[in-house]
């Protein structure tokens, strides 16, 4: 049981540097223990990690150096010397389709994670829980709130304007990884398929950098692959019973600085800014003072606010000192003009994530199983976005003969969500307002104000802001959009050892992902008529992924010093989208959500004579739209493995994909690489010579990779519609 906790901290700063020569690190990962909290050194060794408490210990870390983990307390700096540590790159990592090798063979960039790291990390999403702890892998976080998408890309961008993500391998099952929000200015973001994945599940996690590492997955895998691996059950004497929980508190404290001196007014003249008034004298509330206002500029000129002082949209506080001064406000009452030091904390609160997670696990020599369900809780750091996620995985192997195996892993997902934040510059982002609508005398009174007694929209007459829906939390609390998503993933791994020198391997995976999406706008009179809203999207989503891979391995090959290792296979992989959207029109029945409340736009009577004519909806207005999308890639590929003497390696890989995507006779490309890895210390007996280098490592690869394009990108192709009552077809 765990329970976590991000408050208010200072920052903690200090040098790294190797205890052999004194010479700083550079690339040290540092951590606060129990977090996903962390960063790395610079060039010159030096750090620098927000958030760190007097309870805090921080982990410093490097490869060939032994980690050291340092309480905090109530120091601002600390400096570290790592000592090196006698450690041999003798373990297996996973690598493409699945091999496990051992890294000291590797010719390419390869990084394994600890899982266990992982999975008590408290991060919303495996993503997140690497940052820090790889090198070159760059994870850009959401918006702060839990279950939205993190992009992550992996030795920079490789495409300016297309996907840029690293391919997912699940089981060996390439997951569709949506790189989810994209758009830079505003939007919505409901996350991707990543964030379905439960940390407790997770076997083995590794990155694949560069072209040499990600070449035998072809042009999906050209920016990258992260390979996971989920668990299986373990040979032990009765049933393994595991019960994990977790409750982590979320505490947002980090807001932008801000001057509480002066409140609402624009910069409408060089003399100090006065109030309004009425012809009563009483003090009226500063209005919108748009970006042209005309001024007299210090030389005497005719200018405009604009050229004297630039943009400084509607949130502007140039107005009058605020000393609480007693002022009509813009809704008509009598309210002191005073700071508002917390109103940028108005629409956050303390949030929270629940975790259960129960195992089972059991194995024999004919095969092992596990069986794992987690329940995540989730109420977020925002009102009205909560979200819950149920996950049930099953892994098994079984030995059915002496020579045939079977391999099986299953996932079930259902993730349910109310609501997802609007981001950015949109006109109903509370963070825009924030930024650019409410000044500093912002008392938040069309939030608290935002419906009448009766259930009906309060119209904020007098409303003094700009650049932000003045109904922002009416749309907030009362338009609602439920997303329910079922994904299913599955695999069923067969290998059949023919010979001891040759194995036949053969896979069949499915990711299939159904998602709906259900929105309300509850309407703005007492009726229940107006500005009401309903819409409804359902989509579903299969990849397909068949392959057949042949392995002949062969130790001291024809008596030489030389291992060696021939790899062939094919590879299908198939994408099927389907969806369909549907909405309601201008309501006809009060406060009923669903597609067929609209108003048509004539009405006759029983003798198909003019009754009445009204403004509505034809029946072109609401139909039902209807997306497909498809595409397939197939591949053949091998790999040469070739190990001298265990300290000389190399690797020679090539793949050719057909893409359904291009044009026919311009479809196919190839993806060749090559890498080498050379142990110079066990080839030379380096450390014979200089007893304190223990181990010295030469690698390098080249490869080339592309990716192909989108499916009906290389076609013009047509829509439908009516026009004159007849049916037409258009360009897009």
């Amino acid at each position: 049981m765990s329970f976590l906790s991000y408050s208010q901290n200072r920052t903690l700063t200090g040098t790294v540097t190797s205890g052999d020569d004194g010479f700083t690190l550079p690339g040290v990962t540092v951590l606060i223990k129990g977090t996903v909290s962390g960063t790395i050194t610079d060039v010159d060794g030096k750090y620098r990690l927000p958030g760190v408490s007097s309870t805090s210990v921080i982990v410093f870390s490097f490869l060939g150096y032994s980690p050291q983990e340092i309480l905090a307390g109530n120091r601002e700096f600390i400096d570290v010397v790592l000592k090196s540590s006698i450690k041999k790159l003798d373990e297996f990592v996973v690598t493409a389709l699945g091999v496990k090798r051992q890294k000291r063979e590797i010719g390419y960039s390869t990084e394994g994670m600890n899982t266990e790291d992982i999975a008590r990390s408290g991060s919303p999403n495996v993503i997140n829980a690497i940052i820090g702890r790889s090198a070159g892998v760059m994870v850009s976080q959401n918006d702060g709130v839990e279950g939205g998408t993190s992009r992550i890309t992996i030795r920079g961008n490789n495409n300016l304007t297309g996907n840029n993500q690293p391919l997912i391998v699940i089981d060996n099952i390439p997951m569709e990884n949506a790189p989810g929000f994209e758009n830079i200015g505003r939007g919505v973001d409901w996350g991707n398929g990543i964030s379905d994945i439960n940390a407790q599940d997770i076997d083995t996690y590794t990155v694949l950098k560069g072209g040499a590492a990600s070449a035998l997955y072809g042009a999906r895998g050209a920016n990258g692959v992260i390979l996971i691996t989920t668990k299986r059950g373990k040979k032990q004497a009765g049933i393994g019973v595991t019960y994990n929980f977790e409750h982590k508190i979320t505490n947002p404290y980090r807001y932008r600085n801000v001057q509480n001196k002066y409140g609402a007014g624009g910069p409408i003249s060089f003399s100090e800014p006065t109030f309004p008034v009425d012809g009563t004298g009483t003090l009226l509330y500063p209005g919108i003072y748009g970006n042209e206002q005309l001024i007299i500029n210090q030389q005497g000129e005719t200018s405009s606010t604009s050229q004297e002082f630039g943009y400084y949209g509607a949130s502007v506080s140039w107005g009058p000192e605020m000393k609480g001064q007693m002022v009509k406000w813009w809704d008509g009452k009598m309210r002191d003009y005073s700071p508002q030091p917390d109103n940028l904390k108005e629409p956050y609160q303390d949030g929270y994530t629940q975790t259960h997670n129960i195992d089972i696990t059991g194995g024999t020599e004919k095969g092992t199983l596990r069986i794992s369900l987690t329940r995540l809780d989730n109420k977020p750091i925002i009102d009205n976005s909560n979200f819950n996620r149920t996950t049930v995985n099953m892994g098994a192997t079984l030995n059915i003969s002496e020579k045939l195996t079977a391999d099986v892993s299953m996932t079930y997902v259902q993730f349910e969500r109310l609501n997802s934040p609007v981001l950015g510059e949109d006109w109903n982002s509370f963070a825009k307002g924030y930024l650019y609508s409410w000044p500093r005398s912002y008392k938040g009174l069309d939030k608290q104000n935002y419906q009448l007694a009766d259930g009906s929209q309060n119209q904020l007459e007098g409303y003094p802001y700009s650049y932000v829906d003045k109904y922002l939390w009416w749309n907030y609390y009362n338009n609602n959009t439920q997303l329910n998503r079922d994904k299913f993933t599955g695999s069923l791994s067969l290998q059949f050892k023919i010979t001891p020198w040759l194995t036949a391997t053969g896979r069949a995976g499915r990711d299939y992902t159904v998602e709906q999406y259900e929105s309300t706008k509850k309407p703005t009179d007492v009726i229940g008529i107006k500005g009401g809203g309903y819409s409804n999207s359902l989509s579903k989503n299969k990849n397909d992924n068949y392959e057949f891979i042949l392995t002949a391995e062969k130790k001291k090959f024809l008596g030489s010093p030389v291992n060696i290792r021939l790899t062939a296979g094919a590879n299908r992989w198939e994408r099927d989208f389907h969806s369909i959207y549907g909405h309601s029109g201008t309501w006809y029945y009060p406060n009923m959500y669903t597609f067929f409340n609209y108003t048509e736009s004539i009405f006759k009577d029983s003798l198909n004579s003019l009754l009445v004519e009204k403004v509505g909806n034809t029946a072109k207005d609401v139909v039902a739209s209807e997306g497909i999308l498809r595409k397939r890639n197939n591949s053949l590929y091998s790999f040469l493995d070739l190990d001298y003497k265990n300290y000389l390696f190399l690797e020679f890989t090539v793949r050719n994909d057909w893409s359904s995507t291009l044009p026919p006779g311009n479809n196919s490309y190839l993806y060749p690489s090559v890498s080498a890895s050379f142990i110079a210390s066990e080839a030379f007996h380096i450390q014979n010579i200089l007893p304190w280098l223990n181990f010295v490592k030469i690698r390098g690869g080249v490869a080339q990779t592309a990716t192909d394009t989108d499916p009906y990108k290389t076609h013009f192709y047509y829509k439908t519609d009516a026009f004159g009552g007849e049916q037409v077809s258009y360009f897009p």
